[in-house]
């Protein structure tokens, strides 16, 4: 998901020569000067009757003494007075059902070992290849944001990809339909294309709405975005399980094609305006935007850090699939236990992200990524305790050490995702923030992809598989070793905010300086109002004050 929308109208005020800093009328000292007018000097009171009570704004003073609740109340209807209910509700839902994916996660694992009877190093291949779709994130957003279809630029392609989700998610249910690891990969792979593309869509309506509220738009829809994803996640982590036993793992298929049904159904009565671009400014919009990505990528600040993002995560080798055998084969966990975990993982993931906001927002790149390094190479490396069970020796039971392990690694991990996030987003340039964001992201999807493939390899060659598990430890010891590299380049990462060497970078060409409008991944036929409706009211009720 972006973070940032591009600029607002009120950068254009320059125009209408109104360059200094506006502050916020509040009209109950209007009121009052009003009042005091009145008494120096009589006025009509055949025109006084006409000017309707001021209702007076609450100060900051009567804020503090709202309770949380009636924040979070007033919050919501901002909301709704800013962007609409209709829009919020489709962002909501979208978000719910892509973070409900972690209700067929569990499945897919199972399918792999039992149905297809795969090694882990296989699984954890073919899963790699699965989700090769979620790499190219960019080519989508080039795409929808020039190139309409059937007259839209996000309703039609939520509409189409919501259909191809349902499909691949009603194939694989069939019984003896999907029995082959290529054709089981063929049908995931349309599945991640149809999330991913949703995924884009959806991020790029946020972006385009957020400017009805220049300001807060962008961080208020981000936040309603997080919890709805994180709600997703936990309520398709907590039944994936249950679900896993009783209905098996063509049962969840079924299931889950619920969810892009559910995209469609609400994507059908999206409201969007019908596109004006040609074939001739498709070619124009998606040329523009990729000359732009090169200058940005070309950067140094921005190649720099994009380089240590992608050594961070690809250096050290991942054993996804080898884990997920070991748990079912030598722990004996149930699916049960494994959907809570996972569960579990997506709470304290909320929790990991609180904690950097409340302590680790203000420290600098480098020292808060010195230390996630260390401390995650520190917890990968308490997995030999579990793989040797010593655990047991220690008198700590198997489903107790891996809850544990499993939220420590989980909140450290978010003190690294969270700053990555972060630089990432300082490292967009304005006109080009939702498209360079998600380039980002990508590298960051592909750097996680090599460690996967990687770690499968490594695997393969030290003879772990299926009740093969005798080398496992020497693996770990590597791997955690290993996420010590990245410390010594931490040089890539610049010492001051990268935003101050973003914001002098000029992305635009001479033909481009007065429409510079038309830059960037806001279509370029969408328009939106230069306030919002809660702000219209209190510009009204200003004029009527005045005159």
């Amino acid at each position: 998901m972006t973070l940032k929308s591009l600029s607002s109208p009120s950068e254009h005020l320059s125009r209408l020569k109104v360059d200094e800093h506006l502050e916020p009328i509040n009209l109950l000292s209007l009121e009052k000067h009003v009042e005091a007018m009145n008494t120096s000097k009589p006025m009509d009171t055949t025109k006084a009757k006409h000017i309707s009570p001021i209702e007076p704004i609450d100060t900051s003073n009567d804020q503090v003494k709202l309770s949380r609740g009636r924040q979070l109340f007033n919050w919501v209807q901002h909301l709704r007075e800013t962007f609409g209910t209709s829009i919020l509700v489709l962002i909501i839902v979208v978000y719910i059902v892509q973070g409900f994916a972690s209700f067929t996660a569990l499945g897919i694992n199972y399918f792999f070992k039992e149905n297809l009877n795969l090694q882990p190093t296989q699984s954890q291949m073919l899963q790699m290849v699965m989700k090769m779709p979620w790499r190219i994130k960019p080519v989508y957003g080039i795409l929808s944001d020039s190139l309409p279809l059937f007259g839209y630029h996000r309703k039609s392609y939520m509409m189409l990809c919501s259909i191809l989700g349902t499909i691949a998610a009603l194939t694989l249910a069939v019984p003896d339909l999907v029995t082959t690891p290529s054709v089981a990969v063929l049908v995931l792979m349309a599945q991640s294309l149809s999330m991913a593309v949703i995924d884009v869509v959806i991020d790029a309506r946020v972006v385009e709405i957020s400017r009805l509220d220049p300001n807060n738009g962008a961080n208020d829809l981000q936040s309603v975005s997080w919890i709805a994803m994180s709600l997703g996640g936990m309520i398709g982590a907590f039944l994936s399980g249950p679900a896993t036993k009783s209905l098996g793992v063509r049962g969840v298929f079924g299931a889950s094609a619920l969810g892009p049904l559910t995209t469609l159904l609400f994507s059908i009565f999206m409201e969007e305006s019908k596109s004006t671009l040609s074939k001739s400014q498709f070619v124009s919009s998606a040329t523009t935007q990729l000359r732009q990505l090169k200058t940005a990528i070309c950067t140094p600040v921005v190649w720099m850090c994009a380089l240590w993002v992608f050594i961070s995560h690809a250096i050290s080798p991942a054993y996804s699939q080898i884990a997920f055998y070991f748990s079912t084969d030598v722990l004996h966990f149930t699916p049960e236990f494994l959907g809570i975990v996972s569960a579990i993982g997506f709470i304290f993931l909320m929790g990991g992200t609180m904690l950097y906001n409340l302590f680790f927002a203000n420290v600098s790149f480098r020292r808060i990524f010195l230390v996630a390094q260390l401390s995650l190479a520190l917890v990968s490396l308490a997995d030999v305790v579990l793989v040797t069970r010593t655990n047991l020796e220690l008198g700590i039971p198997d489903k107790a050490f891996v809850l544990g392990d499993h939220v420590v690694a989980d909140v450290i991990g978010r003190l690294k995702t969270m700053p990555i996030m972060v630089l990432c987003a300082k490292l967009c340039p304005r006109g080009i923030e939702g498209t360079l964001f998600a380039l980002l992201m990508s590298i960051s999807n592909v750097s996680n992809s090599v460690s996967e493939f990687w770690g499968a390899m490594l695997c393969d060659w030290m003879g772990i598989a299926k009740d093969e598990y005798d080398m496992l430890g020497t693996a770990i010891v590597v791997r955690s070793a290993l996420k010590l590299v990245p410390i010594f380049f931490l040089f890539l990462i610049p010492t001051s905010d990268p935003q101050d060497i973003i914001d002098k970078l000029d992305l635009r060409t001479p033909s481009e300086d007065d429409n510079d409008e038309k830059i960037g991944t806001i279509r370029q036929d969408h328009k939106v109002d230069t306030c919002s409706p809660s702000e219209m009211k209190v510009l009204k009720v200003t004029a009527t004050a005045v005159l």
